[in-house]
Order: structure tokens, then sequence, then C-alpha cells
């Protein structure tokens, strides 16, 4: 009958798919091979993250016989290597030795015609942190770790994807670190920078503005004041580094205003301006203050 035609047509139409991925003897496998899954990778111990924390725990599960893999989408060596302790040590180590010229002539010492060549520093530093991406891989090699990079997407319980390849481990670490936070004010995702963005300076500004009261923006205001810039140090309290020991801060505020520091207190509301220039307005009336060339 006609219905009975139509159902086995239906029936027809729907096994297709599933008998074409069945080559026949001599026939060919190219319509089969492009919708079949490659198979998982197996390990024992996916990392995912090629930071300090993720890279050691993948070599020491190596050492102990494990099938470890560490994924990593960027830099190996993670926030400290590449835009943390080790370029701003970099950066630090720069600033001592322009201070010590600075106090030479207290030691009876003259030096003339000296200068600070940002781009000259900057293509040092980043050679040398890529050198040590080059290292951390090798150690990866060296301990029998499979490095795959690029981003990891869980598929399902312990396999992950990243790109065509799927992996699958036994134990999967989740090692990603973390990234600056950006202040929910209006202007500061455009117009500002992240310490990450520091790494990223090829020339000194004129002028800057520090938004923050932790280490990291103490470190980084120092060393942008002693390399040639106008640093304001915006704090929402009375002193930075609220949390350490008082007496410790109060000698240091002492030794960042005697520098040429600046510290503002009061809180950012928004940030305004252009790229040449941007303008950092406080709170509960206190103002504003502008002309910076980069706000951090």
């Amino acid at each position: 009958s006609t219905r009975a035609t139509m159902l086995l047509a239906i029936a027809a139409s729907a096994l297709a798919p599933r008998l074409a991925l069945r080559a026949a003897p001599g026939a060919s496998p190219h319509a089969a091979s492009c919708v079949r899954m490659a198979a998982p990778e197996e390990f024992d111990y996916l990392v995912i993250g090629g930071g300090s924390g993720g890279i050691a725990s993948a070599r020491r599960a190596a050492a102990h016989g494990a099938r470890a893999c560490v994924i990593e989408r960027s830099r190996l060596g993670g926030t400290c290597v590449n835009v943390g302790c080790v370029p701003k040590k970099v950066m630090f180590n720069a600033a001592t030795v322009l201070e010590m010229i600075h106090q030479s002539e207290g030691y009876g010492i003259s030096v003339g015609g000296a200068s600070f060549d940002m781009k000259a520093i900057k293509a040092k530093r980043d050679a040398y942190v890529t050198r040590l991406n080059g290292i951390y891989a090798n150690n990866l090699a060296n301990s029998d770790v499979t490095f795959v990079e690029g981003d990891a997407r869980f598929t399902g319980p312990k396999t992950v994807a990243v790109g065509d390849r799927t992996l699958t481990g036994k134990s999967v670490l989740i090692a990603v670190g973390g990234r600056p936070s950006v202040p929910d004010i209006p202007g500061a995702a455009e117009l500002g920078i992240t310490s990450d963005g520091f790494f990223e300076l090829d020339s000194v500004p004129d002028r800057v503005a520090v938004i923050g009261s932790g280490y990291i923006a103490v470190e980084l205001a120092g060393i942008l004041q002693v390399l040639g810039s106008k640093v304001d140090l915006f704090i929402r309290g009375a002193t930075p580094l609220r949390s350490m020991e008082s007496d410790v801060v109060e000698r240091l505020v002492g030794e960042m205003e005697a520098a040429g520091i600046s510290i503002v207190r009061g809180e950012a509301e928004a940030i305004s301006g252009d790229a040449a220039s941007k303008t950092v307005v406080l709170k509960d009336g206190k103002g504003e203050r502008g002309g910076y060339g980069q706000v951090l």
C-alpha cells in the first residue's frame, strides 16, 4: 500500500547515515572518515593551566610514574614568569640602577649623560621571559609530560577538547590562575590599564595615576616615579598597605612622598578623557585630577 511504502522510505532514510559508515570491502572510506571522531588520548593526570603550580604538579606526578599532560593556551610559566614577579624584578632593578645614579653625587661620583630607554629594557626583558618559557617547555619534555597548546573545554566527566583533540584523564587538575580585576566604574576598561598592561609599555608616561593601595600598586608607582613619570597614587583609606605593619608603612609613605609621589586620598568614581589625556574623577565631591598619560 501507499502507507507501507512511505514507512519503508522513512526507515531507509533513517538507517542510511549508519550504513554509510560501514565501508564495504574495497569501498572508499573518505565519506565515513569525515564524521569519524578521533580516539581520545588517555592520560592518568590532566592539568589545565601551565603556570608554576600546574607545571610543578604535572612533573611531580610524572616522576611517580603517571602519564601526565599540561594544557596551556598562552605562555608557559603563568603570571609570575610572564606578567608578575620576574619582569617586575627586571623593572625594579632598572629603577634601582637609575636611583643609584641619581644619588651618586652624594658619594662623590659624577655621572653625566645618563638616560633611560624603555624600549631597550622591554626588548631585553621580553627576550629573557621568552627564554624562561622555553626552559619550562624543555622541563616538561624532560619529565615526559605531554604539552598541548590551546583552550581546554570540558565535554564530559574528566574529558576535555582542545581544538580537534580529545583528551581524558583519570584525574584532572584545574590550575588556570587568575587575572587582574578592573574596577566597575565608567571608563576603567576603556581608558585604564592593569598590571599586565604595564609590561606592554614601550615608553615612560609623563604622568601616571595609579589607583590602588596594595603592594602591586605601591611597587609600580615607585618604579614609574624613578624611571621618570610623575605619579599620583590614589587610595581610599588613610594609608596604603593597610594590613601591614603600621610603623613600616608610615616610614614608606614618607619615603614615597620624598621621592615625589603624590598620595591622593579618595575613591575613584570614573575615568574620562582620551588616549592622550585622562582624568580621574573622585567620589563625594572630592574633585578630579587630570592630564594623565596612563591610568593604572
